[in-house]
């Protein structure tokens, strides 16, 4: 584990556990080996307001740079420390997918991990209750509860804004089920996404997970329907001593179909309707996910998110293209990549 005390040159991690994000990089760090001290509690909070975006984890590094967004963070690591216990696989088209899936994890599993927490009252309790209390611990319990409930009537307020209040809330969980479905299957036999090691987007499902196993009511879901993921959520924690494994070649495992099958049904569809809103100028949008027409207010950093993938597929060789054409063409991705890109999207 490397979040000790000890050593010259180690990063700061400021977060918090109740954070998805936090607890992928938390993971991601443990994984590489790359020395660091984990900060919890209201460290990260305060060390987000100095940021542009005012979100966590924060990293500072042993230069004492500072830097935010855990995808740019693992982009960062990478090139600060290229080569032994990667994220990143060196196959620039099974590269492309660990991006897209991370993206999957960080912008649409959360959807569903901010549903379960704040859509129903025993939810809403616990962890309105446990999320100030690690942010205050020490403080005395009636501060600790009054914190609580300015949360909790906070984050209820916003399930429409995030866009998983109403008809949508059914609609996202029966599509997180259908991820952890697929990923309770992957886990046993494979063990990670890509092969016999994790890439990025491990650690994004990892994180939103590691909220998923904590919280009431997805915590019994898990443990009653997918037991397998349950348990590897519990061993990614800390993966400083694993052998660091090999990445696969094939592109089409059962694993890979379901979840990119979840993309072209759900997150590229609600990606697509929101660029398009931002760029006319409206601030809700309706996209179609699967059957459900749902909606939400129009979010700018999410076309960033679009913009990313567009230009990460472009940029690929025309032999991985032509490798992934077939997965992604089979799998409805394909069309959001190309159209997108055909519309310049811009953030």
């Amino acid at each position: 584990m490397q979040d000790d005390k000890d050593g010259p040159g180690r990063y700061q991690l400021k977060g918090a556990i109740g954070s998805p994000y936090s607890m992928k990089m938390r993971a991601a760090l443990r994984y590489r080996c790359i020395p660091f001290d984990w900060e919890g509690g209201m460290a990260g909070f305060v060390a987000a307001q100095s940021m542009k975006a005012k979100v966590i984890p924060v990293l500072v590094t042993p230069e004492g740079e500072v830097f935010n967004d855990s995808t740019a963070l693992i982009a960062l690591l990478e090139a600060r420390h290229p080569g032994a216990r990667s994220l990143v696989p060196s196959d620039p088209a099974l590269a492309f997918l660990s991006l897209l899936l991370e993206d999957l994890a960080d912008e649409w599993l959360v959807k569903a991990m901010y549903a379960y927490r704040w859509a129903r009252p025993v939810d809403q309790e616990q962890m309105s209750r446990w999320l100030a209390f690690d942010a205050l611990r020490g403080s005395g319990q009636a501060v600790i509860e009054e914190q609580a409930r300015v949360w909790r009537d906070r984050q209820v307020g916003r399930l429409d804004i995030v866009g998983v209040g109403g008809a949508a809330q059914p609609v996202i969980e029966a599509s997180a089920g259908r991820i952890m479905a697929a990923l309770d299957r992957q886990v046993v036999e494979r063990g990670y996404l890509l092969g016999s090691r994790p890439c990025a987007a491990d650690f994004a499902f990892y994180g939103q997970l590691s909220q998923l196993t904590t919280d009431p009511t997805p915590q019994a879901l898990m443990r009653a329907h997918y037991p397998w993921l349950f348990r590897w959520v519990q061993t990614t924690e800390d993966l400083s001593g694993e052998p660091e494994g090999q990445w696969d070649a094939a592109l089409d495992t059962p694993v890979l179909h379901a979840l990119l099958t979840e993309c072209a049904t759900h997150y590229l569809p609600f990606l697509a309707a929101n660029a398009a809103a931002v760029q006319s100028g409206e601030p809700l949008f309706c996209y179609r996910a699967g059957e459900a027409e749902l909606a939400q207010p129009a979010d700018r950093y999410q076309v960033k998110c679009l913009r990313a993938l567009v230009e990460a597929y472009a940029s690929l060789d025309r032999d991985s293209q032509t490798r992934l054409r077939s997965v992604l063409a089979g799998t409805g991705c394909l069309s959001f990549l190309t159209e997108a890109a055909s519309k310049d999207v811009a953030a």
